[in-house]
Formats: structure tokens, C-alpha cells, sequence
């Protein structure tokens, strides 16, 4: 029996397929004799069943594809965001939205949780030879991606890292400089005369304006850090000053500078340091707070802890250190780092030629639990937390794996897993592809990166020479 074919009946008759028809209201009035206002004149039509079902289905056609593009895009690098936002005003639009730059942010930071291996080289040159107490004002950021083959087989003399973006700043702009700070893509640099934020990926930058309220002629960098304020989604940058200075009393206060906030000066706190801080330091930003350490040289007789500033109140707090380590570990043998979400303090002892490795998720009122023991010569500094139960140690320019074991929490360097960041080669626009080196290199800052689109200011922003 021959099959029947759409638009044939049983005998080979043309057949007209079933529709629904949509009468207007017209065509209502002339059945009736009635004519209907000019203003509802419709023709009449006659549609197929499914060109009726693409009709109904077309919002949620286009929220499928609105939802489907928005969860493409935010997982795009910023560099090909900047492209699509010249491919219309609709995607400029989505781009540019508040909420999308969050979402963005949101995606990168997983990404860098689940995978830590993006990272930010900024080298900090002398000027002049070794020692130097002037530094270069050529600032470059240097994008890498360690590898996991890189550790395995130490491959640090192949690995590439990338000029990400740089800014040259007229000699003699600055001098000193101090530890830089990341947060959210923004990129905090403190030097003795300004301070700048950057946001690399956007190549944007601006130089936050001079202090009104410091007394004291300095010649280092004055204590700073900065992060994000959850309670109005804006990033404040917090400076120390000093009050007044004489040879019987040393006072010191705190400004506050919101990027991309409404008063674009500083603004000093209400309340003063519960101590002295210690400086120059570029503190830690974890829970949105700022951790500084207490200047004990001035302060014999302070707390063992540091100083905790609120970025959301902006007040202050003391947050207890370990005090059970024995033998006492000394201030300068201890490093601050955030490390998923958590307040990681490690201290090296010296005598004992190990380091501890704690954590706490509490900053207020902190349960402190050792989570490594490593035995080394040296004093180092976690870098990152890694997805199989390790973290990721930096040791002068050494960089080495350390996991977690079943029954000890005691380990060793492993010469296997050590990476060397000076073997690295730093390629850029006007470098040959045997890469750069220097010889006035005082220290690399090396920076867990994740990229974002966040603004560092729309108006003001400074463009890469």
C-alpha cells in the first residue's frame, strides 16, 4: 500500500491540511452586517498548526537564546569580550552591565579555584646598580600558566611568560615601591609618592590622589591594602598616616579611598589603630577585612596578633595569632595569605628548620588548625590551594607542590616538584623570542591572577604607552 503523502488524500485528491483560522474581528463584524472601528482592521489568515506552534514558541525561543549567549559569554577572556563589544550596541550593552561583569568575575574565579595556574609576574628592577634604593617606574605584568607537565619535569626553561600589559611612568614619578595586592582582577601597587590600581586585562589604570592627612615626611611606603566592601560592591583602598610624630608620642590614623565612588578623595575613619602599624606593609584582604601586623618595635608590649580593619564599617579589631608555637616565632618569620576563602598564617621556625602552616575561618575570634609541616631552610609563602588536597608554596623563586597525606602532616621538599621562576623566559611586542632578562632584578611579585572585567574608573582611566 503506497504511503500517503502530505497534501494527498486516499484517492489522490489535492487535500488542504487542517488550520486553525484566525478571524479578526472585521471579519466577525461582516458575517453580522456590522462594520468594525478602522482602527482593529485586520486580514484575515489562514495558518498551518506548525506555524502556529513556531508563533508560540517564539519568546521562548529568544529567552533560550538570550540565556544561552549570556552563558557563552561569560565565559569568554576579557579580550575577546573587548572585540564582541564592537560587534553591536546590544552585546556593548550586556557587556558592559553591572550584573554581567559580576557573573564574569564569578565564572573566572571558579575556573582559577578548580585549576590554579594562572598567575601575574611583575618584576621590580633597580634603576641604577645593585643596590639601588631607586626603582624602575617601567611597570610591566607579565601573564603565565603553570603547567602541570611544568613541575613534573621541572620545564621552567621553556615555559613562556607573556607581556599581559605594561605602563611606563615618567622617571622620577616615584622611587620606592612595596608589595603589590590582588583582588578581583584590580591590582593594588603602593610606591613612597602614589599609590595605582589596575585592572590589566582592561588596560585600564588611575593614580589614587595625595594624601591630605599624613603629617610625617616618610621615606618608605606607608602601610595600605584593599579589597571589596560586599555591602555596596565597591573597592576601597586603606591607607595609614601618620597623626602627629615627635620623640614622645607617635599617633596614627586610617583613610579610606573608594574606587569609583562618589567622593573621589580620602576620607579618614573614625576611629584611630588600636596600635601602631607596622610599616611599610601591603596588608591582606580576606572576609572583607584588612590584616595588618602590630609594629612591635614601637609597641614591646602589644598583643600577640594582628590588627583587622572592617572594609564595611571601617573599624577595627584584633584577631589572636597562634600562640602555641614553640619556640616562639618572631613577627617577621610569619606570612599572611588568603587561601580559599580562609585566613592562612604560616610561621618558620627557625631553629627547628620547619614550617607551620595554619588556617582559620573564623577571623574574629580564630580557631587556628595546623595543616602542614613542611621541612625547609627558608621562609616561604603559600601561593595557592590546590584541587587535589595540596597547596602550592613559593620559596624565594622556587615554586613546589605539597599534598596532604593519610597520616602525617610532616613533609619534605621534593626536588621532583620544584619549578624555578627565573628560568622562565618573559616575552613581550619588542623582545626576540629568547626572551628577557634582568640584571637589576630586585624581587618578581608573582600575583594568583584571575581575570575580570571589574572598572577601575571610566573617566579617568589611564592608557598603556
Amino acid at each position: 500500500m503506497a504511503k500517503l503523502l502530505d497534501g494527498e488524500d486516499s484517492n489522490g485528491n489535492a487535500r488542504r491540511r487542517r488550520s486553525l483560522p484566525i478571524v479578526t474581528d472585521e471579519a466577525k463584524g461582516k458575517g453580522k452586517g456590522k462594520k468594525s472601528a478602522p482602527q482593529k482592521k485586520q486580514i484575515t489568515r489562514w495558518l498551518p498548526p506548525k506555524r502556529q506552534r513556531i508563533m508560540m514558541l517564539q519568546p521562548i525561543r529568544h529567552e533560550l537564546l538570550a540565556e544561552m549567549v549570556w552563558e557563552i559569554l561569560i565565559r569568554l577572556p576579557v579580550e575577546s569580550l573587548a572585540r564582541f563589544k564592537l560587534v553591536s550596541k546590544p552585546w556593548q550593552a550586556i557587556i558592559s552591565n553591572p550584573v554581567f561583569i559580576r557573573a564574569h568575575l564569578q565564572c573566572s574565579k571558579q575556573k582559577q579555584q578548580r585549576s590554579p595556574s594562572s598567575f601575574l609576574i611583575v618584576p621590580q628592577i633597580y634603576l641604577g646598580p645593585n643596590p639601588s634604593i631607586t626603582f624602575s617606574t617601567n611597570i610591566r605584568f607579565y601573564k603565565w600558566s603553570l603547567q602541570q607537565d611544568d613541575m613534573k619535569m621541572r620545564r621552567s626553561s621553556s615555559s613562556i611568560a607573556t607581556l599581559h600589559y605594561g605602563r611606563h611612568f615618567p622617571a622620577g614619578e616615584f622611587e620606592l615601591v612595596s608589595q603589590m595586592a590582588h583582588c578581583d582582577g584590580l591590582v593594588l601597587l603602593p610606591t613612597n609618592s602614589n599609590t595605582y590600581i589596575f585592572n590589566p586585562a582592561t588596560r585600564d589604570a588611575i593614580s589614587l590622589p595625595e594624601s591630605q592627612h599624613n603629617v610625617l615626611q616618610h621615606c618608605t611606603c606607608l602601610p595600605i591594602g584593599f579589597g571589596l566592601d560586599a555591602s555596596t560592591g565597591k573597592y576601597k583602598v586603606a591607607r595609614s598616616f601618620y597623626r602627629a610624630f615627635d620623640y614622645d608620642s607617635i599617633s596614627m590614623g586610617m583613610e579610606v579611598f573608594t574606587i569609583n565612588g562618589q567622593d573621589r578623595s580620602w576620607t579618614a575613619s573614625s576611629m584611630d589603630p588600636p596600635y601602631l602599624i607596622l610599616c611599610p606593609q601591603t596588608a591582606i584582604y580576606c572576609k572583607g577585612c584588612l590584616f595588618y601586623f602590630i609594629d612591635k618595635e614601637k609597641q614591646p608590649c602589644s598583643p600577640r596578633g594582628l590588627i583587622r580593619f572592617s572594609l564595611e564599617d571601617e573599624t577595627f579589631g584584633i584577631t589572636p595569632l597562634l600562640n602555641n608555637v614553640f619556640p616562639i616565632v618572631e613577627d617577621e618569620d610569619i606570612v599572611l595569605h588568603e587561601l580559599d576563602g580562609e585566613l592562612c598564617a604560616t610561621f618558620f621556625c627557625k631553629s627547628m628548620q620547619r614550617l607551620f602552616v595554619c588556617m582559620t575561618r573564623d577571623i574574629i575570634d580564630p580557631e587556628w588548625h595546623i595543616c602542614y609541616i613542611i621541612n625547609v631552610s627558608t621562609r616561604c609563602q603559600p601561593m595557592a590551594s590546590l584541587s587535589n588536597a595540596g597547596i602550592l608554596i613559593r620559596q624565594n623563586n622556587y615554586l613546589f607542590r605539597c599534598y596532604k597525606e593519610a597520616h602525617s602532616i610532616t613533609h619534605s621538599v621534593n626536588e621532583d616538584g620544584i619549578f624555578d621562576i627565573d628560568g622562565l623566559r618573559f616575552l613581550g611586542p619588542t623582545e626576540d623570542t629568547l626572551g628577557h632578562a634582568w640584571e637589576d632584578l630586585c624581587w618578581f611579585d608573582l600575583l594568583p591572577y584571575t581575570e575580570s572585567l571589574v572598572p577601575v574608573n571610566h573617566k579617568a582611566s589611564l592608557h598603556a604607552s
